[in-house]
């Protein structure tokens, strides 16, 4: 078994998070609360850590899935009103603002760190000069120019906040974790063919069809194939036993779907991370508790942390079930809540688990 990339978690200054802390993780997780509570930018905070927010384009791209940007960035100005929405309170972007910083609990060498830096661009004897802003100093707002400083360990990445530079990809020396997101509405055919060459005649190819099964216990194979009706798009067909034709998996049901979604995923998330965003979309309850348990098994083979979030009460009951049999690995269940105008989290072990769902304790 592979140690886990979170024994614990600490987000700040994040979203809603002015300072969540979570004392301790399992290997796979399971994220509850009332909606707008930080269950999403829970799983943001993990991309970002996982990334290294290494690409500059990777900030704007989890706004965008948010429609936080509706336009292209004309000026630093524009970009700079949209940054306020990653950062706690969403206040005006200025010096003084804290750094968002996301990673394990006690451990400020494994902390990643996002701030924005300034310096004052002036003239000096004809001359064009950029040097720092000092704390506390006075400045003219039309002076200043912003940085991302990105820190990760023992790495420091800093790039100018301005449109008109190229978006190209930009690296910290430390690794990036693997870290795949299932959305809410699932993976794009597109996403799913990638992930399916990713693993194609390997041995992870037993452990999609195994997902699948789950759901329809006939299938014998499984394959993406274009033709004419796909337009060349390559789409997921499997054989079904008793039915001569190959059929389209998009033709039996969204729990189909969300099933090769998860599987895909976790089996190209070796030693890394696995984000789920809402589980139980598309998948019938009296599966939830198997797919739950194939979940667990793998995880624990292929050293995935999971974390997947929830508003439904069968997800947590079959959550639950699975961790129960899982004698290899923890389930935590973390449920978040607002207190005195701060997001905080509860946690659940196992046994916790048990008398929540046999006494029926609303946690959601």
């Amino acid at each position: 078994m592979g140690n886990l990339i979170f024994n614990s978690l600490e987000i700040r200054n994040f979203r809603g998070f002015q300072h969540l802390t979570i004392e301790h993780l399992g290997r796979v997780n399971l994220i509850v609360g009332k909606n707008n509570i930080g269950k999403s930018s829970l799983l943001e905070a993990l991309q970002l850590y996982a990334s290294r927010a290494s690409t500059p384009t990777f900030l704007w791209d989890i706004m965008r899935s948010r429609n936080e940007i509706r336009r292209p960035f004309v000026n630093v100005r524009d970009m700079l009103a949209a940054l306020k929405y990653l950062f706690y309170g969403r206040n005006e972007i200025k010096p003084g603002l804290q750094p968002v910083q996301i990673g394990p609990i006690n451990s400020p060498l494994e902390k990643l760190s996002i701030a924005i830096d300034w310096s004052i661009s002036e003239m000096r004897e004809g001359t064009h000069h950029i040097r720092p802003l000092e704390q506390g100093e006075d400045y003219a707002a039309d002076s200043l120019v912003p940085r991302f400083t990105i820190q990760a360990a023992a790495d420091t990445l800093s790039y100018p906040i301005d449109p008109s530079l190229p978006q190209g990809i930009l690296r910290l020396n430390s690794n990036e974790i693997p870290c795949l997101l299932i959305p809410a509405n699932g993976l794009s055919g597109q996403r799913l063919t990638e992930l399916w060459d990713g693993i194609a005649l390997t041995k992870l190819e037993a452990d999609v069809l195994i997902a699948l099964r789950l759901i329809a216990p006939g299938l014998i194979d499984l394959n993406f194939v274009s033709n004419l009706l796909s337009g060349g798009d390559r789409v997921p067909v499997v054989k079904i036993s008793d039915i001569d034709e190959p059929l389209s998996l998009y033709s039996l049901g969204d729990g189909m779907l969300r099933a090769l979604g998860v599987s895909l995923a976790l089996v190209n998330a070796r030693d890394g991370i696995l984000l789920i965003d809402e589980f139980e979309n598309g998948i019938h309850f009296g599966i939830e508790s198997e797919l739950w348990q194939f979940i667990f098994r793998l995880a624990h083979r292929l050293n995935v942390q999971v974390f997947a979030t929830t508003h439904s009460w069968d997800c947590i009951k079959g959550f639950q079930k699975a961790a129960k049999e899982n004698t290899e690995e923890e389930g935590m269940l973390i449920r978040l809540s607002l207190k005195k105008e701060k997001i905080e989290a509860t946690l659940f072990d196992e046994e916790d688990l048990a008398v929540v769902t046999r006494e029926q304790i609303e946690v959601r």
